[in-house]
């Protein structure tokens, strides 16, 4: 508790699920992203036919970027294919 700066545990626990959402959106984008061929644009052209950036952290690219729009139905299908890849 000392760490989060915070004496109560309702709080605490509040902000890691705050934390936790955003994580989640940052991932479910980040896959979005992959799916549509958007992790090209992000990295390095030694290494073009694999993902080598994480998810998360090619979701935050993507949002912020203007230039990138990412279709609620492919929002869909990327968390389709997490839920697949999880199993």
């Amino acid at each position: 508790l000392k760490r989060s700066r915070s004496n109560n545990i309702e709080r605490l626990q509040a902000l890691l699920l705050i934390a936790l959402i955003a994580q989640y959106t940052l991932y479910l984008i980040g896959k979005a992203a992959e799916i549509l061929k958007y992790h090209y644009h992000f990295q390095a052209n030694t290494i073009k036919k694999r993902r080598v950036l994480s998810y998360c952290y090619l979701g935050k690219r993507i949002l912020t970027h203007k230039n990138y729009h990412i279709p609620e139905c492919i929002i869909k299908k990327a968390q389709r294919s997490l839920i697949n890849e999880a199993k």
